[in-house]
């Protein structure tokens, strides 16, 4: 059971009062600790919504009946002003209990509802390795419809304003009748925005917005990936009516490096090397993101074996360290020889045919990978 005060007490009748009696001690009250003639009062403001949901209740037979039988004990969300629950303030049922003066106390309340937040909107940014792998600070620039200047927004002729829809009365929504059901929809006249607009803005026909080139600065983290998002705050659609600015969504592509590829946190990246280099070891220059480093490439090293750089590679957008570069060794084997090239490679091969010779009848049936190359091929 709710601990809320008596809905009775509340609106200070007797728990017989009729509705019209109801309707009076709600208008009183109201009138009296409406926010806009306490402001600043959060006491009032609290007794104001009070005060309404003890009139949704009442005002309505059957949330009454189940009120007087079980009390507070209401479904969940119940706040009027939640827009969601079993009691809910209908702005056309208010009029009926304030008339003329409804859009003095409730317009700036109910007009909220008719607000129309701004869409997001999303671009790409195009950035290099170098940058997601550091950070960088870059600039977009994209089309963002702004708030038309000539009108203000209103999308009204200047000089003019829009007018109140007495299709919905401004509240932006009318009831329709379903068999045995009602439902609220959408005014179809004024598309649920409350107003209409008579002498429509000749720049932006009557939308309040205008296409406009915005340039904005933003910091790439370090770390950042291929198709993650950055989200700017209050950068989208301006929103109608006043309403809340959408966000801008920045989405990253990271531009094709000629000598790395990502793997996560990790670089990977090929490095060619000589039949000598490979025989005979040697150090290389090899690039990494802040410059070249040397590499020690050991004697005997066979084509594919992979070096570690340890935290060459990118930072965890997270936070938990940074990658590794990991250099494969490819031994390149030449396409054109000079003369003298050709000489000392036939030399080569004719000191290992000779030490081959020399190693006896067990190898005699050890067959080379070229050999075995050619058996498969024949």
């Amino acid at each position: 059971m709710s601990q809320k005060q008596d809905y009775y007490e509340l609106l200070e009748v007797a728990r017989d009062a009729d509705a019209e009696t109801l309707k009076k001690a709600y208008r009183r009250l109201a009138m009296k600790f409406h926010p806009d003639k306490n402001p600043g009062d959060r006491a009032a403001e609290e007794k104001f919504k009070e005060i309404s949901q003890a009139y949704a209740v009442l005002s309505d037979p059957d949330k009454r009946a189940h009120y007087d039988r079980f009390g507070n004990d209401l479904p969940a969300g119940g706040d009027p002003f939640a827009g969601s629950g079993g009691v809910r303030l209908d702005p056309n049922h208010l009029r009926d209990v304030f008339g003329d003066v409804f859009d003095e106390l409730f317009g700036s309340f109910f007009a909220r509802a008719n607000i129309h937040h701004g869409r997001d909107l999303q671009v790409r940014l195009e950035v290099t390795l170098e940058e997601a792998g550091a950070g960088a600070e870059k600039e977009v620039v994209y089309a963002r419809p702004a708030r038309c200047a000539p009108c203000g927004g209103t999308g009204a002729k200047p000089g003019t304003q829009p007018v109140r829809c007495e299709a919905c009365r401004g509240g932006g929504q009318i009831r329709v009748q379903m068999g045995f059901l009602q439902m609220v929809q959408p005014c179809p006249k004024c598309a649920g925005s409350g107003v209409l607009i008579p002498s429509p803005c000749s720049t932006c026909r009557g939308k309040g917005l205008a296409p406009e080139e915005t340039r904005r600065r933003l910091k790439v983290p370090a770390g950042i990936d291929t198709g993650q998002r950055i989200r700017i705050e209050g950068e989208g659609e301006p929103g109608r009516q006043n309403g809340s600015p959408g966000d801008l969504y920045v989405e990253i592509v990271i531009k094709p490096h000629p000598f790395f590829r990502r793997d996560g946190r990790d670089l990977l990246c090929e490095v060619p090397i000589t039949f000598a280099q490979a025989a005979l070891g040697t150090q290389l220059d090899v690039p990494t993101l802040e410059g070249q480093v040397k590499v020690k490439v050991a004697p005997g090293t066979q084509s594919g074996t992979v070096v570690r750089l340890k935290g060459k590679g990118i930072y965890d957008l997270r936070g938990l360290g940074r990658g590794d570069q990991l250099v494969t060794l490819a031994i390149e084997t030449p396409t054109r020889l000079t003369p003298r090239e050709r000489e000392l490679f036939e030399e080569l091969q004719s000191i290992a045919e000779a030490e081959a010779g020399r190693a006896g009848t067990a190898h005699k049936e050890k067959k080379s990978l070229l050999d075995k190359l050619r058996d498969l091929i024949d």
